[in-house]
This record gives structure tokens, C-alpha cells and sequence, in this order.
């Protein structure tokens, strides 16, 4: 059989094929919403009872050999960085970015896979991905610069008022050695007067 065809019947067994579930996963929360043969002597899932789910069997599993590829019949390999792209074959392979990947390398990846014209399994449309990633840079480099502008403003603002009272505390302090000063002689003044009276 042609790799089409086998992927037309993989297609038709997958769509027919019930999910697989623990018994009474669907009734009891607590049990796991996955596969496990059931082991209970009274099981009437385990002896395939009429209205019962069903049991795992053979038949349901995909031809061999098209097992592993993905929808277009192609092999996914997953790629971490640009080197890993020299050892694939884009007429049977495709591309899985893997998810530790960050994205200026995986920028990096998706512009040298499309240089290659190979195929991206991540993503639908590349170029947009691509595009939309640059845009979100310039707009981060803009907020990065009014914020740097409003955090100058600011200091400026700051520094002008810490000037303002600097100068109105050393005019605080002016004013406080004349009064301190008035204080003196008018002090001075009274023990003069005084001396006079006890003279007098």
C-alpha cells in the first residue's frame, strides 16, 4: 500500500477508535482519566459486557508503517539550535521547535528553516510569528526609552527640589544666627540697664 493510503486508513481507524478510560473514571472523580485493564473478577468491562466501555484490543493501533509520522506522512524531528538543521532532509522530514527553546533562537531557527524551505510543525504561519516577535521588540524598546525619560524627569524634578531647600534652610539658618545674635545684645542691653539701676 501507497504512504497516502495507509494514511487514509490511519485516519478512518483513528476516527472511530473510543477513548480508552479506567473503569468508572467517567462516574468517580477521584479515579485517573486514563487507561487501566481492569482486574475485578465481577468486572463487566473485563469480560466485555454489551453497554460497558471498551477494552484495549488489537486492531485500533495505526499501520506500522506510518507510525510515528505526522498528518503529511513526514517525521517530526525536534530541533534546540540552527547546527541541528544541517542532519535533516526537508523532503521527509519536518521541524519540532523544542519548547526550552527561547525565542531569539527560535527566531533564529525559524529564518534559517526557511531559507532551506523546510517545513515548521510549531507554528501555521512562520513569517507572522516572525513578524509579530519584532514588533513586540520595538514596542518593549519604546517603553524602555519613556521609561527612561520619565525616571530622568523625575531626578530632575528631585534635584531641583532638594536645591529649593537647601537654600531655604540656609536662609532659616541666616535668619536663626540674627535672631540669635538680637538675642545677645538685647540680653547684653538688660544686664547693662540692670548695672545701671544698681548703681543709681
Amino acid at each position: 500500500m501507497n504512504t497516502k493510503e495507509l494514511l487514509q486508513k490511519r485516519r478512518e481507524v483513528k476516527r472511530k477508535k473510543p477513548e480508552f478510560i479506567m473503569q468508572d473514571a467517567h462516574k468517580k472523580k477521584r479515579l485517573p482519566w486514563k487507561w487501566s485493564k481492569p482486574k475485578g473478577s465481577d468486572s463487566k468491562m473485563r469480560v466485555s459486557r454489551r453497554g460497558y466501555k471498551r477494552m484495549l484490543r488489537v486492531g485500533w493501533g495505526s499501520p506500522s508503517e506510518v507510525k510515528g509520522l505526522n498528518r503529511q506522512g513526514l517525521v517530526p524531528v525536534t530541533v534546540n539550535n540552527v547546527k541541528e538543521l544541517q542532519k535533516i532532509n526537508p523532503k521527509t522530514d519536518i521541524i519540532v521547535i523544542s519548547a526550552s527553546v527561547g525565542t531569539k533562537k527560535r527566531c533564529e531557527i525559524i529564518e534559517a528553516a526557511l531559507g532551506k524551505n523546510m517545513l515548521i510543525a510549531n507554528y501555521k504561519d512562520s513569517r507572522k510569528f516572525l513578524e509579530t516577535v519584532k514588533q513586540d521588540a520595538e514596542a518593549k524598546k519604546k517603553e524602555k526609552e519613556t521609561l527612561k525619560q520619565t525616571r530622568e524627569k523625575k531626578k530632575e524634578e528631585a534635584a531641583k527640589v532638594a536645591q529649593k531647600k537647601a537654600k531655604e534652610a540656609k536662609k532659616e539658618e541666616a535668619k536663626s544666627e540674627e535672631e540669635k545674635q538680637a538675642d545677645k545684645k538685647a540680653e547684653e542691653k538688660k544686664e547693662k540697664d540692670k548695672m545701671l539701676i544698681t548703681t543709681q
